[in-house]
This record gives C-alpha cells, structure tokens and sequence, in this order.
C-alpha cells in the first residue's frame, strides 16, 4: 500500500481532552505478521509434525520525514474524530520524538492507535500499538527536516 503524505495518522489515546493528534509526512507504511508454527523433528528420517497454534506477532513500520519546526495549522489535516476533535497537526521532530518517549500503551486508559485515512471522519484502518523503535536520522544539506522510522508491536487491524 503507497502511503500518501498526511494519510497516516497517530492518536495518544487519552480521552479527557489532552490526546494527542498527529498527521505525519509519510513516505512508507507498511503492516507486517509473523507466524510462529512450531516444527517437529521425527526420529529416523520421518517427515516433522508441523503445529500452527496460530500465534501472530503483526507489526507496523512507518517512514517519512518530519520538519525541525512544526509548520503550524498550515498543514493541519482532517481525519476521524478522536478525543472530540477531528484535526490532526503536522509535528515537529521535538514533538515526534517526545510522543515517542512519553506515551505507553495502556489498553484501560491510553490506547495509542496508528490509523489510516482518507481525509474523511471515517478511518479506513485503525491499529492499537505499542513503539517499538524510533529512528530519527539527519542526512546533510537536509537540516531542517529528519528522516524517521517507527516500528510499532500491535493488534490486528481493528
């Protein structure tokens, strides 16, 4: 699936009108599962015993850049309301990577979601995730702009 810019979005997931909103600058997402069936070796040559309990690990990879400064409401974008409000800003790097290093997932009461949107009050996907990783990568002549990566652990598509 080719990520349009703006397209993927991230919620902090706190619903007491502090949640966080954000449309990021999206060159690549990319949605992946792994199985674990378990193989069996069988004594004397004989063919293994191959068990699949089902057990899925799905994982979600986002690329992009994102600006030193935020833009401001320049760039602001609409997408599913959450939190009672339906704009999501552009962040900055410092933003980006604050939101990596302050917000856990909690299933009860913060539940951070990766969603997909079309730029309607619909999402066309939503995952509840946990980060993974974060990369921030700053390439010269391009200072005012990172390059990132988000590796998030996740469910199924919800």
């Amino acid at each position: 699936m080719a990520a349009d810019a703006l397209a993927i979005l991230l919620f902090s997931g706190e619903t007491d009108g502090s949640a966080l909103r954000y449309a990021l600058k999206a060159d690549a997402f990319s949605f992946n599962y792994v199985k674990t069936p378990v193989q069996t070796p069988i004594p004397q040559g004989a063919s293994p015993l191959i068990y699949d309990f089902g057990h899925l690990r799905p994982t979600i990879t986002i690329s992009g850049l994102v600006d030193e400064t935020a833009p401001g409401s320049v760039e602001n974008v609409t997408g599913p309301t959450k939190d009672s409000s339906s704009t999501y800003i552009v962040p900055s790097k410092e933003n980006l990577e604050d939101f990596v290093t302050t917000k856990f997932y909690d299933a009860n009461t913060q539940p951070i979601e990766v969603i997909i949107s079309d730029g309607t009050s619909t999402a066309v996907a939503v995952y509840e995730a946990a980060i993974s990783q974060a990369r921030f990568d700053l390439a010269p002549a391009t200072e005012d702009r990172f390059a990132f990566t988000l590796v998030f652990v996740s469910k199924k598509r919800g």
